[in-house]
């Protein structure tokens, strides 16, 4: 096995931020990537966004499966089809991007995330709607592992069985397109494949804690810690890349 380009205490720092983001989206149905992404790109972006949404893959399987019974069967298929026509022009461009511009961007759709989760645009759960967050979702996703916050600005009003069950089952199947996605831009290989594998006891983990957690975690308190997170960091990267 090749030497990974990681420390040690990289690694420790990841699993630890990716079992806190596991135990935050088991109980309310995403923000994994929104906790632990942007403090990642900062510490080895090597862990953003391939090995990230491998993990990611995992986790929302699980959760797929926990709240089967709760999935809206027909929402699955319109949001595939959008995160298919998402996925592609990320793919594209991160295909085109040099590192450092890849690191703005990616900062810029941190803080598109963040703009997203503050606002409460309130969207009626409709098939034209659910396509096009989808798509969003898509292309955020692929570009930064953080498709979470525009499928759910779709689902707010649903019950937190719907909402944990039905994002779950869309992100199964979408997020595995998106890995996809980079695999075909060169962003995706050994070296992905491995950081996910040693990121995955974490999110089961996490997932694990979550059950505890569930109707429990004070999302008025929560949310915006994550964001106000989410946004420093971002802050923190284009610095960096401008400096």
């Amino acid at each position: 096995m090749p030497t990974l380009p990681v420390t040690p205490a990289e690694l420790a720092i990841a699993m630890v931020l990716v079992a806190a983001g596991s135990v935050v989206q088991g109980s309310i149905g995403f923000g994994m990537a929104v906790v632990a992404a942007p403090i990642l790109l900062l510490i080895n972006p090597v862990f953003v966004p391939g090995p990230m949404l491998l993990a990611a893959v995992f986790l929302v399987l699980l959760m797929a499966l926990r709240n089967r019974r709760d999935v809206i069967v027909g929402d699955v298929a319109v949001a595939t089809v959008g995160r298919i026509l998402g996925t592609a022009p990320a793919a594209m461009a991160i295909r085109a991007l040099e590192p450092s511009i890849f690191e703005l961007l990616f900062a810029v759709l941190v803080v598109a995330v963040v703009l997203l989760s503050l606002k409460g645009i309130h969207l009626r759960r409709t098939p034209r709607n659910v396509f096009a967050a989808a798509a969003l979702s898509g292309f955020i996703g692929t570009m930064s592992s953080m498709g979470g916050p525009a499928m759910a600005l779709v689902y707010q009003h649903e019950t937190g069985p719907k909402i944990r069950g039905t994002l779950s089952a869309i992100f199964t199947i979408g997020t595995a397109i998106s890995v996809l996605g980079l695999w075909w831009a060169g962003r995706f290989g050994s070296t992905e494949l491995q950081l996910a594998l040693l990121l995955m006891p974490a999110v089961f983990v996490g997932f694990f804690l979550s059950r505890y957690t569930v109707g429990k975690l004070d999302k008025a308190h929560t949310r915006p810690a994550v964001l106000a997170i989410s946004a420093l960091a971002a802050l923190a990267i284009v610095l960096r890349a401008l400096l």
